[in-house]
Parts: C-alpha cells; sequence; structure tokens
C-alpha cells in the first residue's frame, strides 16, 4: 500500500465486489435474452447452454453471497482487527474463484447441477477461497472475542463451527451421484423440500435487525421462534415421509410458509433502522408476501404440473433472485454501511422491471405449458414476450450499473 493510502474497508469491499457481480450477471441475462430472439447471434460453442450457468451462479455467489460475506465481516469485526488486510485478500480470492468458474462454464466443464455447476479446478479454487474467509473471520474472533459477552461469543463460535461445513456440502452437493431433493415421479420439487429452504431464508431475516443491534426496548420473540422450531420439525417428519405435490401432506408442509408473510414484517417493526433502509424494507416484505404466495399456489396440483418445464419456472426465480433477494441484499449493504443504495429513479426502474419481468415471464409459461405448438413455430405472443424480456433487462442493467458506480467512487 502506497503511502498516505487508506486501505478500504473490507465490508465496503465485499459489496463493491457484489455489485460487479450484479452488473455482470445482468449483462449476461440480457445477452441470453438476445440469443432467445436471435440465435443466430451465438459465437462458436459459447452457445446458450454455455452462458446459463454463468449468469444463476454469478448471481448467486456473487450478487447474492458477497453481501453475506460482508455481514460476516461485521458481525467479527473484521474491519478493525488485525485480520483486516486478509480480509481484503479473502473477497479478491472470492472473486477469482468465480472468474475461474466462468471461464470453466463457458469452456463447457460442469456438474450438471442448477446452482451447483463447480467441477474440477474451479471447485477447489472456490472451497480455497472459503477456507481463507474461515480462517479470516476465526483470527478476527480470536482477536475480538475475549471482549465480547458470553453470549456474543459463543454464538460467533457455534457460527464458526457451522461455516466449517459449508466447503465440505458444496463438494457433497455438486457432485453428479448426490441426487438433488425432488420428487422422482414428478421432476417437480417436494413441499418439504420448498419448505426447508425457505425456513434458512426466514432464518437470516429473524438473525438481521438483532445481530444490527438495532433493537429498542424490550423485544419478546418467543413464540415467534417456537413456530420457527415447530416449522423445522414439519420440515424433518415430511422429508422423511416424503411424498408429491397431489399428498395433502407435502402441501400442508408448504402452508407453514404461508403465517411468515405476517410474522416476519410485524417482527421488524419492533426495531429500529437506519436512514434509507425504509425502501429496502418495504421491498422485502412487498417481494416476500409475492414469493410465499406464488409459490404456493404453484405447487398445487394441476398448476405446478403445467408451469414446472416453462418460462413460469424463470418467473419465479426472477421473482426470488431478482426481487426478493435483491431487495434483501441492498437492505444488507445499507444497514452495514449507512449508506444508500441508488436513488429514487434507479431503484423504482430496477423493482418495475423486474415486476415486469416476473408477469411477462409468468404469462409466457402458462402459455407454453398449455400446448407445445411455440417449440415448432415462432407466435408472436412468444416473440413479444422475449422481446419485452429483453427490455426489461436492459432497465434492470442499467439500474445496477448505476449502483455499482456509485459505491466505486
Amino acid at each position: 500500500m502506497r503511502s498516505g493510502e487508506v486501505l478500504e474497508q473490507p465490508v465496503d469491499s465485499a459489496l463493491r465486489h457484489a455489485l460487479g457481480w450484479l452488473v455482470l450477471g445482468n449483462a449476461v441475462g440480457v445477452y441470453l435474452s438476445c440469443l432467445l430472439l436471435f440465435p443466430a447471434l451465438q459465437a462458436g460453442p459459447l452457445a446458450y447452454g454455455r452462458w446459463v450457468p454463468v449468469h444463476l451462479n454469478v448471481q448467486l455467489y456473487g450478487w447474492t453471497s458477497l453481501p453475506l460475506v460482508a455481514w460476516l465481516f461485521s458481525i467479527y469485526q473484521v474491519d478493525g482487527g488485525k485480520a483486516r488486510p486478509w480480509a481484503a485478500a479473502a473477497v479478491w480470492a472470492w472473486t477469482a474463484a468465480l472468474v475461474l468458474g466462468v471461464l470453466h462454464w463457458l469452456g463447457g466443464v460442469t456438474s450438471g447441477k442448477i446452482f451447483l455447476d463447480w467441477k474440477g479446478g474451479a471447485l477447489w479454487g472456490f472451497v480455497a477461497a472459503q477456507a481463507l474467509l474461515w480462517g479470516v473471520l476465526a483470527a478476527a474472533w480470536k482477536e475480538r472475542s475475549r471482549d465480547w459477552n458470553t453470549t456474543r461469543r459463543f454464538g460467533t463460535l457455534a457460527g464458526l463451527a457451522g461455516l466449517a461445513l459449508v466447503p465440505v456440502s458444496l463438494v457433497f452437493a455438486a457432485s453428479p451421484a448426490v441426487y438433488p431433493p425432488v420428487d422422482r415421479t414428478t421432476g417437480g420439487p417436494t413441499g418439504s423440500s420448498l419448505l426447508g429452504s425457505t425456513l434458512v431464508v426466514v432464518g437470516l431475516m429473524l438473525m438481521l435487525p438483532r445481530v444490527a443491534g438495532m433493537c429498542h426496548g424490550d423485544v419478546k420473540s418467543r413464540g415467534i421462534w417456537m413456530f420457527f422450531a415447530i416449522s423445522w420439525l414439519v420440515f424433518g417428519v415430511t422429508e422423511w415421509l416424503g411424498g408429491t405435490h397431489f399428498q395433502a401432506l407435502q402441501i400442508g408442509a408448504m402452508l407453514f410458509l404461508l403465517p411468515w408473510v405476517w410474522l416476519l414484517p410485524r417482527e421488524w417493526s419492533r426495531y429500529d433502522w437506519p436512514d434509507g433502509s425504509g425502501v429496502w424494507r418495504v421491498a422485502v416484505f412487498a417481494w416476500w408476501g409475492l414469493l410465499v404466495l406464488s409459490g404456493l399456489l404453484m405447487y398445487l396440483p394441476g398448476v405446478l404440473d403445467r408451469m414446472k418445464f416453462t418460462q413460469g419456472l424463470v418467473a419465479h426465480s426472477h421473482l426470488a433472485m431478482a426481487g426478493f433477494t435483491s431487495s434483501f441484499g441492498a437492505l444488507l449493504a445499507v444497514v452495514l454501511t449507512g449508506r444508500r443504495i441508488g436513488g429514487a429513479r434507479s431503484v423504482v426502474a430496477w423493482h418495475a422491471a423486474a415486476l415486469a419481468m416476473v408477469v411477462t415471464l409468468a404469462l409466457m409459461g402458462w402459455r407454453e405449458g398449455a400446448e407445445q405448438s411455440w417449440m415448432l413455430d415462432r407466435p408472436p405472443w412468444r416473440e413479444w414476450g422475449l422481446a419485452a424480456r429483453v427490455v426489461f433487462g436492459i432497465v434492470m442493467w442499467w439500474a445496477s450499473a448505476i449502483w455499482w458506480w456509485e459505491r466505486s467512487k
């Protein structure tokens, strides 16, 4: 580092990298949309199938994951300790692993499992990046924990133990020999698997205001934690029993998500929040409610069977990632740094384009599921839908580029 140069805070560095990956992921998404309209744009072996894992994985492991890394830096107080220079190295190692992954996926090297495309050198590079991050957090814990109360000391120690399992879990889950948690009779998800994966998100949403230390007065939450535990118990039982979306047991497991549409906003209302976070809190719960309700409807017999292999699934993915997850990541950025994400124009443009994208893709998916003639012909309704998808994607790319540029100043 040059004399007089200020070392960037690890939290800021992780968030800047996250936004950079968001810009790249959106650009690839626009390109994929263009390929659906004009297949001749494909460049040699770099066809549509090579770019899909790039788009999906940089959004998940870049834009979605790095704000969580920034959150870990904040929880373990890495910014002010001796581990701080290594934290910046961990962020760059994470980005380098993603770059290596992109090169592998474009080269056709993949496990073949959606969102778990890590294979070969890319897999072990990402495991190494995760190991470096864990080492930084462990070093910070060793330095800082003596000043923390007992609850925080042992809570963060338990967190380190849990995080140590993440690289092992990734290697296991990415293996093509491991069958994903789907209903083998229909090819669709089980209600219990959807419940379990969503409860992980619920846990993060319960933790955010508590870990960020924004409590105002006595917050009594015994009931909500009891329901959280019961929900996990339901997941365990229904996952063990198995079943399909034609059975009341699996549909009933999904219904345990419905109370969280009301419980989580009520819980968050008991806390104080920093300036600039209000718009993102509203967005989080607007998208959250739509995500849960639409997920329940899509899981019903007849609906799932018509939508699961169409643009309807793409619509639900955009609802989850572009809508809810992106809002949660932006909220994290505001809470951790006290700095706003975007101005009114870019924020409104993002959410409007994302909603329009979801609605357009859902309507296309419903039409696609009704008949298969669109696979042979190019009906006008589908061409117009794909064109709209390109436009909405460009708007979202523009908004994300504005956010990244503002953070990079």
